[in-house]
């Protein structure tokens, strides 16, 4: 295949990030490579130093900027430097040359699962950087650049402490990667995936990671400039959902429905809130459940009560979150007896309806054999403490489709889902 061809399939997995689904990438001179975790809800690419090894990087540029990201459950600093990133596959590579790459200095431990960093695939607004030359030349670093880190004399600390050290410096936005790549004409402005899970499925106990890697329902694929001429990998019509903001992927979320139940309206963001999160929910390949709003996510609770009693006692274990996941006696759950829930959706602009819908089916939202070998996991959860009314649409809503996030189209996009072929 010819290595400047403007799409490249890549092969995926969810062993390493929990669930996650990361993709192998090379860096620089040495082509290290690294297992990253492919976020929608994020848009730095970040690596830890173990897996790439900078030092003998021959084609490293430092430079004067640092960078921390915080997510829900954790948060890294460190230098940015410039150097070629490259997405290999068996048949063929996309190279760029200068990509911008943060170096995870310090990090949370279990950050990053078992991966090796964070492949963001959001928008300019998520990647914001601080240019520290003043403080090197406060400090007499000479040259005055962030890397080595070990030169800019930065104590370990907290990636709250390191907020506010860097807070007061200037700011600005760098390039995410795949801007990057689509801006060079390395991409098209498009990419998507297929999925299977948003849990490790383990169909035996105490299965190696090489043998969980083997398991088609651990497997996915990441098409980089992908799109609907990918005909192999779909079946049907697309359901056409509208991009309203570019905060994150962010989407209008208008009602949810339970079979068999009226449809319950999702709260809307107004005022402040609006224009500061863009709307009430947003689609993240980097979230691997479903995070409601919580009067949104009491409706579902409810439904499922007046279907049968004892669903109640059943979600109890999951009724909160504690940022890793649970399961229970896979016997106590028979998928056949639950719901489908249907999200729906304001429509894409160039949709012959105001609303679409997606169905989440039960085999989504209960990931079977998961955490272990004969446990089921439910994979919807309340609003997090101090997250705003915001729903993030995770893993469990892409499974079995195959999805398009079509960045080129209308003023910040779409987002296309079709049923994935198996």
């Amino acid at each position: 295949m010819d290595s400047s061809r403007k799409t490249l399939r890549m092969p995926i997995t969810n062993v390493y990030a929990r669930g996650g689904f990361s993709v192998t990438v090379s860096f620089g001179s040495e082509t290290d490579t690294a297992e990253l975790v492919l976020d929608t809800g994020s848009s730095t690419l970040v690596v830890t130093k173990s897996a790439y090894e900078a030092q003998v990087d021959r084609e490293l540029q430092p430079t004067t900027y640092a960078q921390y990201v915080r997510y829900g459950m954790g948060g890294w600093y460190g230098p940015v430097v410039q150097t070629g990133v490259d997405m290999l596959t068996h048949d063929g590579k996309m190279l760029l040359d200068n990509a911008y790459v943060s170096i995870a200095a310090e990090f949370q431990q279990g950050m990053f699962a078992e991966a090796d960093g964070i492949l963001g695939l959001a928008f300019y607004e998520l990647n914001d950087a601080f240019c520290l030359k003043n403080y090197l030349q406060q400090q007499k670093i000479d040259p005055q650049v962030t890397y080595p880190w070990t030169n800019t004399q930065i104590e370990k600390q907290t990636v709250n402490d390191f907020r506010k050290l860097v807070k007061n410096y200037p700011k600005s936005e760098l390039k995410p990667y795949f801007t990057q790549l689509e801006r060079h004409g390395v991409s098209a402005n498009k990419f998507s995936f297929v999925t299977h899970r948003s849990s490790i499925h383990h169909a035996q106990p105490d299965l190696s990671k090489e043998q969980l890697k083997q398991d088609a329902l651990n497997q996915g694929l990441f098409i980089l400039g992908g799109g609907e001429e990918d005909k192999d990998l779909y079946e049907g019509e697309f359901t056409r959902i509208k991009v309203i903001d570019d905060v994150y992927y962010n989407v209008r979320l208008v009602k949810v429905k339970v079979d068999g139940f009226a449809a319950f309206d999702a709260p809307l963001l107004e005022g402040d809130k609006l224009k500061k999160y863009g709307s009430n929910a947003f689609m993240d390949t980097g979230a691997t459940g479903i995070v409601l709003d919580n009067v949104v996510f009491n409706y579902i609770v409810d439904c499922f009560e007046k279907i049968d009693p004892k669903f109640k006692k059943i979600l109890e274990p999951f009724l909160s979150f504690e940022y890793k996941e649970e399961g229970i006696d896979i016997n106590q759950v028979d998928l056949g007896e639950w719901p489908n829930i249907e999200f729906i959706f304001e429509a894409s602009a160039d949709s012959e309806e105001d609303e679409v819908s997606l169905i989440c089916r039960p085999q989504d939202y209960w990931q079977t054999n998961a955490p272990l070998h004969g446990q089921v996991s439910f994979k919807i959860i309340s609003q997090l403490p101090g997250w705003p009314d915001q729903s993030i649409l995770g893993l469990p809503l892409m499974s079995g489709y195959y999805v398009i996030f079509a960045r080129f189209e209308n003023e910040f996009g779409d987002m296309k889902f079709a049923k994935a072929k198996s």
